[in-house]
């Protein structure tokens, strides 16, 4: 079942918010969530029992072991240490099987994947793997809100409540199948909230809201920026070079759709949730405009970023800083060992997130060198000097104009059948290859690129149209980007009522012919 499917709309979607809020006003909060429960696992069994199925297991197996890294006491320090490598072997091992195994047999050594072992992989398996990676290192560390969030445990009824309050957490749909990536510290309060399963007309006014631009943006934008992107890449994947204009325009295309479909699917994410009131984090903040490689993942899929941050980065430069300092190393061989392998490392890790594919590879160690490289030269003093003496507004816009350019070609390798394949968009983009495809533009491909720039660039996104009502969990506050005359903010009044109304007329006339969201197949 997809967001943008008219039966989750309009009948999955509002059967489960009645019957939300009656067991909330008639039962209870734990009758509230136990109905999300219900609906997630009847939206999540729609891909397939055995995808059903290892959804289930996971989340049992991960329940039992961050149960019991809870109630173990430190002086089975081993068993605790035990448990959680156990936990932490079967999330990142069924990962390896499901999502990497074919490409590792195959594909990575052809460097495509047309030949790899055909491994269906699960729908989601990235998004709650992490999870619940997540969770069981906050239950070793005896986090307080996820030993809250499981109570006492000293009893079967106890543990029962538990085990549902835990897989309403990992299986709430709204975040099951593309994210954005919860920490239980950000779930568990609001359904330790009095309200929660109460009706609160904000809630759903602000949920109703990011749904419907969710929605337009991947209807309206993404999908209509699909067909000239998809064009130029298949004729690439043919081993058929193409003409420059034709080139320009897939790229431009394919860097749009990507944000717009995954930013899409993020606000709609949130506001789902939103009208259940729960509040998730926000996952993306204009990441189009950033004015670095540093800036743009500061902006753009947060939640992942943290996370590798808290669990990958920081502990590789701590240990890298301390075996340099034991080792008395110079700085060169220091900054090695706590920046540069780290961040490599990191940006490795982002692409492979992607996929097993050599052109994710490249796509993280370019990002990683292009971090590396920003950062020394940021703390040179020549810089410094240069840039003390230049405006803010003004240093952001030549960031700007130096970033979008590398920034959109290297997404374009998401979108290359192979290294080969994106050596063949390079080489239509920068040269006049012997015997081009000429590719047919209609006009109206070039009116959905360029509104799809005007919005990136000039217009508020959703976190900023809605800053007077706090419409999600801020993990980061970046500078506003926003031309002052563009500034528009939302109010629940009827002239949003009928710019949403709008919106809503174009986007049902889209539902006829839903696509699947880009980012799912990643």
């Amino acid at each position: 079942m997809l967001f943008v499917e008219p039966f989750f709309l309009f009948a999955f979607l509002p059967l489960v918010l009645g019957a939300f809020y009656l067991a909330g006003y008639a039962t209870g909060r734990m009758a509230a969530l136990l109905v999300l429960l219900l609906a997630s696992l009847a939206f999540y069994s729609g891909f397939g029992a055995g995808f059903f199925l290892l959804l289930l297991t996971s989340t049992a197996i991960n329940f039992l072991v961050g149960a019991c890294l809870c109630k173990m006491p430190d002086s089975r320090w081993r068993m605790r240490r035990l448990a959680l490598g156990a936990g932490l072997a079967w999330n990142f091992g069924a990962l390896f099987y499901f999502k990497y195994l074919g490409y590792f047999l195959t594909g990575m050594i052809s460097g495509d994947s047309s030949g790899a072992v055909n491994l269906a992989i699960p729908v989601g398996i990235s998004f709650y793997t992490f999870h619940q990676a997540v969770f069981l290192a906050d239950a070793y560390n005896r986090k307080q809100a996820v030993v809250d969030y499981l109570g006492r445990l000293s009893s079967a009824r106890e543990v029962s409540g538990a085990a549902a309050r835990y897989a309403a957490f990992i299986c709430f749909f709204p975040q099951l199948v593309i994210g954005p990536i919860v920490y239980l510290g950000e779930f568990a309060p609001n359904i330790a909230r009095k309200t929660f399963g109460r009706f609160k007309r904000l809630d759903v006014e602000i949920g109703l809201t990011l749904i419907v631009i969710g929605l337009f943006k991947k209807l309206l934008l993404a999908d209509k920026l699909a067909p000239t992107s998809s064009v130029v890449f298949k004729l690439v994947a043919t081993g058929m070079p193409i003409d420059p204009v034709a080139a320009w325009m897939g790229v431009c295309a394919y860097y749009l759709q990507l944000y717009f479909d995954f930013s899409g699917y993020s606000d709609m994410a949130v506001g789902l949730a939103r009208i259940f009131g729960i509040r998730l984090p926000i996952n993306f903040d204009s990441p189009l405009r950033a004015s670095g490689i540093r800036d743009f993942y500061a902006r753009w899929h947060l939640t992942l970023t943290r996370i590798i941050v808290r669990f990958l980065f920081t502990p590789l430069s701590v240990w890298g800083t301390r075996t340099a300092m034991k080792h008395r190393l110079g700085p060169l061989f220091r900054k090695m060992l706590s920046a540069w392998i780290p961040l490599l490392v990191n940006f490795l890790v982002i692409g492979l997130w992607h996929g097993a594919l050599y052109t994710f590879v490249v796509f993280g160690l370019l990002h990683g060198l292009w971090v590396i490289i920003e950062t020394e030269i940021a703390a040179t003093r020549r810089w410094k000097a240069w840039a003390r003496r230049q405006p803010p507004a003004r240093l952001h816009r030549y960031g700007q104009a130096l970033a979008f350019l590398p920034l959109m070609l290297t997404f374009a390798l998401f979108a290359s059948p192979s290294l080969n394949g994106f050596g063949l968009v390079l080489q239509s983009l920068f040269c006049v290859p012997d015997a081009a495809v000429q590719v047919g533009l209609h006009r109206k491909d070039w009116v959905f690129v360029v509104a799809g720039f005007v919005i990136v660039w000039l217009l508020p996104n959703s976190t900023e149209l809605m800053s007077r009502y706090r419409p999600a969990i801020l993990t980061r506050v970046n500078p506003s980007t926003t031309p002052r005359v563009f500034a528009f903010r939302w109010r629940p009044d009827l002239l949003w009522c009928l710019i949403l109304a709008v919106m809503v007329g174009f986007c049902v006339h889209q539902l006829t012919a839903p696509v699947p969201f880009l980012y799912q197949g990643f």
